[in-house]
């Protein structure tokens, strides 16, 4: 089980916004293998809101859960104890190796970036998984890195 800071507490969403544009937005992390991920501030909505069910897919609900987190996203792509999965492009019902699931806890907390080239990542979204099933799909795709 990895161990990350305690979750970060923030009054409103603007904090939180403000506080993810300040951490990542004005520099690029390097994960664990070295690779340089960027992120960008329109990202933000993505990562830290939620669909207020499964099938609308509108993205309309600020979510505490994944916001209390973001510090973990920097800590997930440094760790080298984490297991890297391959993406899953639902479009074309394949698996997509350009996008990472590193699923590190328990409880099921997901960091996802897409791989540009070599030298250059992207920041995706991070969150915590609500449902058994999709941690047994992200579980099943292929492993692209395992320590």
């Amino acid at each position: 089980m990895a161990f990350y800071r305690p979750l970060k507490k923030l009054q409103t969403m603007d904090e939180y916004r403000m506080h993810y544009e300040k951490k990542y937005c004005t520099s690029t992390i390097l994960t664990h293998q070295g690779l340089p991920v960027r992120f960008y501030p329109e990202r933000f909505d993505h990562a830290f809101y939620k669909n207020s069910n499964r099938r609308t897919k509108d993205k309309s609900l600020f979510s505490l859960e994944r916001a209390e987190r973001i510090d973990w996203i920097e800590e997930v792509l440094k760790d080298p104890n984490v297991t890297i999965y391959a993406g899953w492009d639902s479009k074309r019902k394949r698996h997509d190796f350009s996008h990472r699931a590193s699923l590190i806890t328990p409880d099921g907390y997901v960091v996802v970036i897409r791989k540009i080239n070599d030298s250059k990542a992207t920041f995706v979204t991070a969150y915590v998984i609500d449902d058994l099933s999709v941690f047994d799909k992200i579980k099943s795709n292929p492993i692209i890195y395992e320590l």
